[in-house]
C-alpha cells in the first residue's frame, strides 16, 4: 500500500476492498498484476454514489472499464453515446462482471424500471451478472415470496422459488427480460419463462398452489424470524458447451 494514500486497502483473490476511516461503505474492484499497485497509489474520495481520483482518470469504474477493455474502444463507446452501467445498480461495486456498456439513454431507463422495481428484495430478488471471460450474461432470481408458474407443460398447480438464466445476446435483451420478469411478478405474481430470450436455464420450485401473500406478509411483519434472499450469486463457468436445461419441481409430501 501507498502510504501517500488515505484509503484502506484489502485484496483477495482477483478483488480488492477499498475504505475509508470516515466511510460507512466499502466498495470493491477486480484487480490485475499489471495495475495492483497503480490503483493503491492514490486516494480515492466519495463522489456521490461512486468513487473518484482525478490523477487516474475519474471515476473508479470507468478506470477499472479501461484496463479491460482499452482506451481506444472506452473513448469509442463513449463517443457513440454510450455509458458504463453497474448492472447491480451500486456504484461502489466495480467488479469487471457487474460493468457494462448501454446507451444513455437504456440508462436512464433501466434506472427508473428495473433498478426501481428490484430495490425492494422482501419478495422477490433479481440480480444481472456479465462473465467476462465468455461475453455471457446471467439473470438470478429467488422468489422470496414464489411465483406462480406458467409455464403450457404443465398440467398441475406449481409456483417457482429460484431461477438461472443464461443469456448469449445484448445487454439491452437481458435488461428488457428483467424488466417483464418483475413486472409480471410485481403484477400477476407470475414467472412465465417460455417468453424470455435466455438460451440455458436452471429452474426450481414445487408443485402446490400459492398461499396468501397477505399471509407472507403479516408473518414477516409479525417479527418472527423469516430468512430471505437480497441476491443469488451467478453460476461460475456456466458456458454454451454443456447446457444444464434443469428444470425440477418438488412434490410436496
Amino acid at each position: 500500500m501507498s502510504k501517500k494514500s488515505k484509503n484502506i486497502f484489502t485484496i483477495e483473490g482477483d478483488g480488492i476492498t477499498i475504505s475509508h476511516p470516515e466511510w460507512d461503505f466499502v466498495a470493491f474492484a477486480t484487480i490485475r498484476d499489471d495495475y495492483l499497485e497503480e490503483i493503491q497509489s492514490v486516494t480515492w474520495s466519495k463522489k456521490g454514489n461512486y468513487l473518484y481520483n482525478e490523477k487516474l482518470g475519474g471515476y473508479l469504474h470507468l478506470y477499472i472499464m479501461r484496463k479491460w477493455y482499452g482506451d481506444e474502444m472506452c473513448e469509442q463507446m463513449k463517443s457513440n453515446g454510450y455509458v458504463v452501467d453497474h448492472m447491480d445498480n451500486n456504484g461502489r461495486n466495480c467488479y469487471i462482471e457487474n460493468l457494462c456498456f448501454l446507451a444513455e439513454d437504456e440508462n436512464k431507463a433501466k434506472g427508473l424500471t428495473v433498478d426501481k422495481m428490484s430495490k425492494e428484495k422482501t419478495h422477490i430478488a433479481l440480480s444481472m451478472f456479465k462473465d467476462f471471460s465468455t461475453d455471457l450474461k446471467q439473470i438470478t432470481i429467488v422468489f422470496n415470496y414464489p411465483a406462480v408458474a406458467k409455464i403450457s407443460t404443465l398440467d398441475s398447480p406449481a409456483v417457482i422459488e429460484l431461477a438461472y438464466l443464461l443469456y448469449d445476446c445484448e445487454y439491452e435483451m437481458v435488461i428488457n427480460d428483467a424488466r417483464t420478469i418483475l413486472l409480471d411478478y410485481m403484477k400477476r405474481n407470475v414467472f412465465e419463462p417460455e417468453k424470455l430470450h435466455n438460451v440455458d436455464y436452471h429452474i426450481e420450485g414445487t408443485y402446490r398452489k400459492p398461499y396468501s401473500k397477505k399471509t407472507y406478509d403479516e408473518y414477516i411483519k409479525s417479527g418472527r424470524s423469516v430468512c430471505f434472499f437480497v441476491k443469488k450469486a451467478p453460476m461460475l463457468g456456466w458456458n454454451l458447451k454443456e447446457p444444464k436445461n434443469f428444470f425440477h419441481l418438488r412434490r410436496v409430501e
